[in-house]
């Protein structure tokens, strides 16, 4: 059953001090080497002296990171390990089923950071607070784990898109050596101590590949570029600037060898970080190009220049300090490296401007020699200040990435190492302080010791617990809403921290109950798991599992309630529209046919009065041709006495040949229509010739022209007929006649098909 402990231990607390002594020399002095514990959750009793002699048995047995429940402790070796951070390394901990089974390192961390915004449901930031001591190689470890992000997390398919990541990795990994030459110094523990707190922000996309980085800073020193504590050095980039340069362009920034500036302390130390080149090089990765470089440098060699403006006492308070005699060179060269004019420069540092009164009366007050040595100092700090952040924006526009290609981000806080200086300054005192509220925060190294020892190392607060827990009520068959519902406003005054405890307790009970559910076992079987206190909800690894469990089913139910609805909504939707297209393509197919019939009635109007014009002035032209060969044809058939009797259905046919013969000579002559043989018949047909024998007569056509040119009878003699042309224009077209009607010969002539079957009667009638 669920446990619920409100805060009081029952650990090493009951024993008393005699058991406890004892049970530290038994620990102490056990055969078991203090060195292979790499977990200090196995040291026992927990104490500091334990815990100290364990890590100092560890650093002398060359191994510098142990492992406390979650957290990392990890010792400055202050020497170079060989392959402590190599590349083959980093891939091995990347590759590895289970990290956290591996030898404790900073890797094991990175890793573990990295598989949490892979593997959450929904993105989530993860962020790694680096803090400790001054010289503790916060700064170092920052570096590392950017070295390891940077390898891990660039992994594209393409060559551009390596291409790309190299240069993004680059550029993150070049922005070190320009933030540690102007943002770090020499102090008493530490040679490389960060003098402003950082933020590093590496921004991952949905593959979870590093597409680039942003840079917040705060608190930056600037005091100590007008002051420094005794033994101490000012930031790294003066003295880069003044060992590094040309010769030409110390000539140019009036930094002569040997050249002594106040605000420059301890020049003939050596260090490390004193590497001018390698600042260069990552500025010019970076895209600040050699003529800017050149502006910065100068810049800073003004404000040490400055730093050598020294004032005299003024034995009249009217009138502004004077200048010492070797400060006037310094002020002209700060002036002239600073681009400013030199007397604005010496009024500023030398008269304070009062404006009073209602009409605002401007008043010029001389200051003091220790006023001008204020606002001297007031000057440079600022305009370092200034200048650190106008190179920091530099540096988060050349490695920041554009806000729609990165989802999720790692942080990396790494805070201002603890210092005690005899003056501490405005910056150290913030910065202590809020390094203490971090470490109060993540509990104490010894509690978070007890804590993981006693199998809880998770630990969340309540209302973060119930933030993200909240939703498993759904889980609890039956489950009401929440009659207490969520925590008021802390502004409201009848809100009491008892209420809101009691609430907190009813949620945080709610929840716990569902956790038999998600494991699948009896209530009686399950251990308990969770243990509830006054502020926090402690939790073993399991049981943070299990609630991720439930968690993500939960979001997979609502997602898929989500998802059915909006399927039903964009059925729905889609069938309306569905319906709606029908309808229009009815309406527009109704609409065009009717538009088609239309048209196909009005043609068929003006095709029918143009065969109808057609027919009766074809009758008229054959009536004005023929004249009297009508009457003339009908009397000699009559009088012959070679002439037989015709059937009915010959003579029928006779009348039609002699009737439409002009139309018979066009469509004969025509560019379309019969050739040859058919032709000659066609025209046979056409003429009203006596019957009889053909030999007694002869047809003479030009094959050639486009007509009859004349008709030869004999012996008779000849006669010539003239052919006009069809006063139609399609005269050879005519409609679909049906298939057992004889209409004319404008049938006999198109549709050769039948044009046999339709000439045989004349042509027997001929015979």
């Amino acid at each position: 059953m669920l446990q619920q402990v409100n805060g009081h231990s029952s650990g090493s607390d009951a024993h008393g001090g005699e058991s406890l002594r004892e049970d530290l020399q038994e620990f102490l002095g056990g055969e078991a080497p203090l060195h292979q514990l790499d977990d200090l959750t196995k040291v026992n009793p927990v104490t500091l002296e334990t815990v100290l002699r364990c890590l100092q048995a560890r650093y002398m047995a060359d191994t510098f990171y142990t492992s406390a429940g979650c957290t990392l402790v990890a010792l400055n070796p202050f020497k170079p390990i060989p392959q402590l951070y190599s590349p083959e390394l980093m891939q091995e901990y990347h590759a590895a089923p289970q990290p956290q089974k591996l030898k404790p390192h900073i890797f094991t961390v990175g890793e573990q950071t990295y598989r949490n915004v892979k593997s959450l449901i929904e993105p989530v930031n993860q962020s790694i607070v680096v803090s400790g001591e001054s010289g503790a190689g916060k700064t170092w470890t920052s570096r590392c784990l950017m070295k390891f992000y940077a390898v891990v997390a660039a992994s594209p398919t393409s060559w551009e898109n390596h291409k790309i990541a190299e240069r993004i990795e680059q550029r993150i990994l070049n922005s070190n050596p320009v933030m540690e030459a102007f943002g770090n110094a020499c102090t008493l523990r530490n040679n490389n101590s960060s003098r402003f707190g950082k933020f590093i922000q590496l921004q991952l996309n949905r593959a979870q590949q590093m597409t680039g980085a942003a840079v917040q800073t705060y608190l930056l020193e600037k005091t100590r570029v007008a002051c420094q504590a005794s033994n101490e050095r000012n930031f790294h980039i003066f003295y880069q600037i003044c060992k590094g340069a040309s010769a030409d362009e110390r000539l140019q920034w009036h930094l002569p060898e040997g050249a002594a500036f106040f605000w420059l302390p301890n020049p003939e130390r050596t260090l490390e970080e004193d590497c001018f080149e390698v600042t260069r090089d990552a500025m010019l990765h970076l895209g600040i190009d050699a003529p800017t470089q050149n502006n910065i440098f100068q810049a800073l060699a003004g404000l040490l220049h400055l730093g050598n403006t020294r004032f005299a006492d003024s034995g009249n308070e009217a009138q502004p300090c004077p200048l010492m005699d070797d400060a006037k060179c310094s002020v002209r060269t700060s002036a002239s490296l600073l681009r400013l004019p030199e007397d604005p420069l010496l009024e500023t540092l030398r008269i304070r401007t009062i404006r009073a009164g209602r009409r605002q009366q401007v008043f010029r007050k001389p200051c003091s020699r220790a006023e001008c040595d204020t606002r001297r100092d007031c000057l440079a700090k600022l305009v370092y200040a200034r200048l650190f952040d106008w190179l920091v924006s530099v540096i988060n526009s050349s490695i920041c990435a554009d806000p729609d290609s990165w989802t999720t981000f790692i942080g990396l806080l790494d805070v201002y190492g603890f210092e005690s200086f005899p003056t501490n300054s405005l910056e150290q005192l913030c910065i202590n302080y809020a390094s203490e509220k971090l470490q109060l925060e993540a509990c104490g190294l010894v509690e978070t010791i007890h804590i993981s020892a006693a199998g809880f190392p998770i630990r969340v607060s309540h209302r973060n617990f119930l933030k993200r827990y909240e939703l498993l009520r759904r889980l609890r068959p039956g489950a009401a809403p929440s009659p207490h519902g969520p925590p008021p406003d802390e502004g409201r005054s009848e809100w009491s921290p008892h209420s809101e405890q009691a609430t907190l307790q009813a949620l945080l009970q709610d929840i716990l109950h569902t956790l038999p559910a998600l494991a699948q076992a009896p209530a009686e079987a399950t251990p308990a798991p969770v243990h509830c206190g006054r502020t926090k909800v402690f939790m073993t690894d399991s049981t943070l599992e299990l609630l991720e469990r439930g968690r993500a089913q939960v979001l997979e139910q609502c997602a898929r309630s989500i998802q059915g609805g909006w399927r039903r909504h964009w059925g729905r939707k889609q069938e309306r529209q569905r319906r709606a297209a029908v309808l229009i393509q009815a309406a527009v197919r109704s609409w065009l046919t009717r538009k088609h019939i239309q048209r196909l009635h009005a043609a068929a109007t003006v095709i029918k009065r143009a065969w109808q014009e057609w027919r009766i002035r074809m009758a008229f032209l054959a009536s004005k041709e023929l004249d009297g060969v009508e009457e003339q044809h009908s009397s000699q058939v009559t009088c012959s006495p070679s002439s037989l009797p015709l059937p009915q259905a010959q003579t029928r046919l006779l009348g039609a040949v002699t009737r439409f013969w002009p139309l018979g000579l066009v469509l004969a002559n025509a560019a379309v229509g019969a050739r040859g043989f058919r032709r000659k018949l066609v025209v046979f047909a056409c003429l009203p010739l006596p019957v009889g024998s053909p030999s007694s007569y002869t047809v003479q056509t030009a094959q050639e022209q486009a007509g009859v040119t004349s008709i030869r009878a004999l012996p008779q003699g000849s006669i010539k007929f003239h052919c006009r042309k069809s006063p139609l224009r399609y005269a050879d077209i005519c409609p679909e006649p049906s298939p057992n009607s004889v209409t004319g010969f404008n049938q006999i002539l198109l549709e050769r098909h039948r044009l046999g079957h339709v000439i045989s009667p004349i042509l027997t009638w001929l015979g």
